[in-house]
C-alpha cells in the first residue's frame, strides 16, 4: 500500500474499481479514468492522448507522450471502449468546447486552449473518489498495477504484458504485479 510516497500504490479489485468510477461527476475525469482501466498506461501517457491516436482497434501512445519517449506503444481496445470514447464521450468533448474536435485535439482538453488536462486534476478527483468509495492505499498508478496483475493473474505472458505495459525490461514490470496469499496457496498445491 502507498502512503506519503512510500510503497506500491494499492491494488483495487474490479468491484472497487466499478465504485471509483461511477463515484467520479464529472464524465471528464470519468472518461480519463476509464482509459486507464482500459489501457493500463499511465496516467501522464493517457492525458496527453489526442483523437488521432484512438483508432477504431486501437490506442497508439506516440514516443513522444510515453515514459522515457523511447517507443511508441499500440494498446488493443475493445468495442464497447471506442463506442464509448467516439460517442458518448465525443458528444460530451463537443459540448464542453463548443465545436466538434479535430484529429490534433487533446481527447482529454484543460481548461486553456491546446492544452490537455493535467494529471494532477485527474488526482485530485481521483482522491474524493477513492474517498467515498472508502479505498485507502489508491493512486491514480493504482489502475496501471491493478490491470497489470490482472493480466498477469489470468496467464498472460510476461512478454505479453510487456509490450503492453511499455516496461524495458521484465524486472521492472515483474515489481508491479501482485502476489497474494491466495497466488501462494494456489503454487503450493503443485508442488505436490
Amino acid at each position: 500500500m502507498k502512503k506519503n510516497r512510500k510503497g506500491q500504490a494499492k491494488v483495487i479489485s474490479t468491484p472497487g474499481l466499478d465504485k471509483v468510477t461511477t463515484s467520479i461527476p464529472s464524465m471528464l475525469h470519468r472518461a480519463v479514468v476509464i482509459t486507464l482501466r482500459n489501457t493500463g498506461a499511465r496516467i501522464s501517457e493517457v492525458v496527453q492522448l489526442r483523437w488521432e491516436d484512438l483508432d477504431k482497434s486501437e490506442i497508439q501512445f506516440p514516443k513522444e507522450i510515453t515514459k522515457n519517449k523511447l517507443d511508441t506503444r499500440s494498446i488493443p481496445i475493445s468495442n464497447d471502449y471506442f463506442n464509448l470514447m467516439s460517442t458518448k464521450w465525443k458528444t460530451e468533448w463537443a459540448r464542453i468546447k463548443g465545436r466538434q474536435p479535430t484529429e490534433k485535439d487533446y481527447i482529454f482538453p484543460g481548461r486553456f486552449a491546446d492544452s490537455h488536462i493535467s494529471s494532477r486534476a485527474v488526482m485530485y478527483a481521483l482522491t474524493d473518489a477513492f474517498e467515498r468509495a472508502e479505498i485507502t492505499g489508491a493512486t491514480s498508478h493504482s489502475f496501471r498495477r491493478t490491470q497489470l496483475s490482472k493480466l498477469h493473474k489470468s496467464g498472460v505472458p510476461l512478454k505479453v504484458i510487456q509490450s503492453l505495459s511499455g516496461h524495458r525490461n521484465l524486472g521492472t514490470l515483474q515489481r508491479y504485479l501482485e502476489v497474494d496469499d491466495a497466488d501462494k496457496r494456489a503454487a503450493v498445491t503443485l508442488l505436490a
